[in-house]
């Protein structure tokens, strides 16, 4: 037996394992660069299964937009753009960041190595800030996957009919700023943000390891609660717009204070104006109106009226762009939507959903290589795993740049 081990060491001293190589190389690789580039290689591996895992989504979502192409183009507009955008900006901003973190682990810049994780990491918060306040105000209208929307599913019930014939939501975001939910949601992270970055803070000498996570994870739960605020306050912007083209369009239908019949819209206010399905039936003036009321049914029927004559008024019939032409095959639902809007939101959860899972597993990623940061784990000769989380975090900004126009930007 100690034959044996002699002749192994002997035999690892010759490929000089005893001296040459750092302590981090597992004994299986020769060199550094062999066990980066082994890891490399994992990574991409892993990266081409995950882009086979959204792939199905894409498949999915290009199934039903070819099969429902109408439902597609009336349902996005309940979808607000500057939101989508805005997520975008700080994506890219937190990629940005990382493939700077790469490179100054490659020129031991350890402040900034740690800094551009932590602030991806703050990026990533703002981020489920924003799709909190937009999954907020989806379920705040009833916007639903497909089989729980309002008007099919248990939330039809104990809902009040206006003399409209339309279902008043039992709470509704658009008319009170702020929901309590989310006024919850930003407090309790700042709170809780705030502690954590505290806590981190103060023990980054004694403790460094565990402080620095704690400041990491602190300044994510802060950036969730900016994204709720900002968030709310991009989609309030949208709202009042539309209520003050509503109101402006009573007005010049001679329902206003002044019975202004003669009233035409100017460019700023048709600018103002968001263009959802219940603009449209609108834009067919007083002929449209009375086509939608004389047909309709109690909650839970969906009317197939003519719904040219409600979309078109009859001197721009012959004007009809393809937009309109594809929206007279959407049957009309009681609040003004597609009746099967359900299909684009099965869609919409689905792939926005998925990708904010992967959002949650990269903060996880992200906070393990922060601990190791603090630990002086990476240097110019050691930064695999920072280059590897990286790439991960490259496909999921990548994703989300694919998934901002197929759904806010369809037409």
């Amino acid at each position: 037996m100690a034959t044996a081990e002699a002749t192994t060491h002997d035999a690892h001293a010759d490929h000089g394992h005893d001296h040459d190589h750092p302590e981090w190389l597992a004994h299986h690789f020769e060199s550094p660069e062999q066990q980066f580039d082994a890891g490399k290689l994992g990574m991409w591996l892993f990266l081409a299964q995950e882009v086979l895992f959204f792939s199905g989504l894409f498949v999915a979502y290009t199934v039903y937009r070819a099969n429902h192409p109408e439902v597609f183009i009336q349902a996005h507009h309940f979808l607000n753009p500057w939101l989508g955008m805005l997520n975008t900006i700080v994506l890219l901003a937190s990629s940005l960041a990382i493939a700077w973190g790469v490179r100054a682990a490659q020129k031991n810049q350890q402040q900034t190595l740690m800094w551009m994780h932590i602030f991806t990491l703050a990026c990533a918060g703002f981020f489920m800030g924003v799709k909190v306040v937009e999954y907020s105000y989806k379920f705040d209208e009833g916007l639903y996957w497909a089989g729980w929307d309002r008007e099919y599913g248990h939330w039809n019930e104990d809902l009040t009919i206006n003399a409209d014939g339309e279902a008043e939501p039992k709470v509704h975001l658009t008319d009170s700023g702020m929901h309590t939910k989310l006024k919850g949601v930003m407090v309790w992270s700042f709170i809780i943000g705030g502690v954590m970055y505290g806590y981190g803070w103060i023990r980054r000498y004694s403790a460094p390891v565990r402080a620095w996570v704690f400041i990491g994870l602190g300044l994510t739960v802060l950036g969730m609660g900016g994204g709720v605020v900002v968030a709310n306050g991009v989609q309030q912007i949208e709202v009042d717009k539309h209520a003050a083209h509503a109101a402006e369009g009573h007005a010049g239908d001679g329902h206003g204070d002044h019975g202004d019949e003669t009233h035409t819209p100017t460019g700023a206010e048709l600018d103002a104006a968001v263009p959802t399905f219940q603009d449209d039936m609108q834009a067919g003036g007083d002929h449209a109106e009375h086509a939608v009321a004389d047909e309709r049914h109690p909650m839970g029927e969906v009317q197939t009226e003519d719904v040219e004559a409600a979309i078109v008024p009859e001197a721009e019939a012959g004007a009809v762009g393809v937009e309109e032409t594809l929206r007279e095959t959407v049957p009309v639902s009681n609040e003004g939507r597609p009746a099967n809007a359900g299909n684009f939101f099965s869609i919409y959860f689905a792939m926005t959903g998925v990708h904010a899972l992967h959002i949650l597993a990269g903060v996880a990623a992200i906070s393990w290589i922060v601990a190791r940061i603090a630990r002086g784990d990476f240097g110019p000769e050691r930064y695999g795993p920072v280059e590897y989380t990286g790439l991960y975090w490259h496909l999921v900004d990548l994703v989300w740049i694919y998934l901002f126009p197929l759904l806010y930007l369809i037409h």
